[in-house]
């Protein structure tokens, strides 16, 4: 199973969504594919089935079910992968296209790859590997035990907010 989410924000994010309807087309990901889609109105993708929200419950269901996460790099979502024990592709909203006003988001992916904790896709034309390496690595533990989660992400916040 792929579960994809763009969080919440009210800004949408159709570069992943695009991407991944492209990926989910060209049969690229585990199915069932399931889309949480956010505030992008009137996406659909025949490969999937695609919720514009649903509640924490069931999405924290279908990320611990999920064989690959993708996801924006909102850090609520990605807490959520880690605490699964998941390393999620994430790819960055970003300011210069309108999709945040200011590239926090990117700041909080830079820290977490190189702690491999997630797999970055900066572009759309970067998520076919992104994922393939997710894939890859998906019957590997996540690298750091779920309990170590906490220091992980405080010291992530405290150097991205410093």
């Amino acid at each position: 199973m792929t579960f994809v989410t763009v969080g919440n924000a009210t800004d949408g994010f159709r570069r992943l969504l695009g991407a991944v309807a492209t990926l989910a087309g060209d049969g690229l990901l585990p199915t069932p594919i399931v889309i949480q889609s956010g505030h992008n109105p009137g996406f659909v993708s025949p490969h999937a089935v695609v919720r514009a929200f649903m509640p924490m419950e069931e999405f924290e269901d279908h990320v611990r079910r999920a064989r690959l996460v993708i996801s924006h790099a909102g850090a609520g979502t990605v807490l959520n992968a880690m605490a699964a024990r998941k390393v999620p592709v994430v790819m960055p909203r970003r300011a210069k296209y309108g999709e945040l006003v200011d590239d926090h988001q990117a700041e909080l992916v830079e820290y977490l790859a190189r702690a491999g904790r997630v797999i970055p896709a900066w572009e759309p034309a970067e998520l076919p590997d992104a994922v393939r390496t997710a894939l890859s690595r998906a019957s590997e533990p996540s690298p750091r035990p779920a309990d170590d989660l906490v220091r992980v992400v405080s010291a992530c916040l405290e150097e991205v907010l410093a």
